[in-house]
């Protein structure tokens, strides 16, 4: 059986839906990574564009990056790639 997609959220949707979890719970890592992870999915499936989700993705606090790297190529990441990710949240947290 094949699933058919009627719809998909609209980039406002998403970003109202994300901006009222955080109101409701605040900025806590278990809503960054739920949140983190749906539009990784979403952006996987082809169904958010990459800047779409990058800017959906700011509104969350920065937590679970190398995670992700690896949920997205499906491999451990490397000491190199590990210590560009680390220097990129460095300069994100100045």
């Amino acid at each position: 059986m094949t699933a058919m997609i009627n719809g998909y959220p609209t980039e406002e949707e998403l970003r109202d839906r994300i901006t009222r979890q955080l109101g409701w719970r605040g900025p806590t890592d278990t809503v960054a990574l739920l949140w983190r992870g749906y539009l990784i999915a979403l952006r996987e499936w082809g169904l958010l564009e990459v800047h779409v989700g990058d800017r959906l993705l700011s509104l969350l606090p920065v937590v679970g990056s190398k995670e992700i790297y690896e949920l997205s190529l499906d491999e451990p990441i490397s000491p190199e790639s590990e210590a560009e990710i680390d220097e990129f949240l460095a300069q994100q947290n100045k």
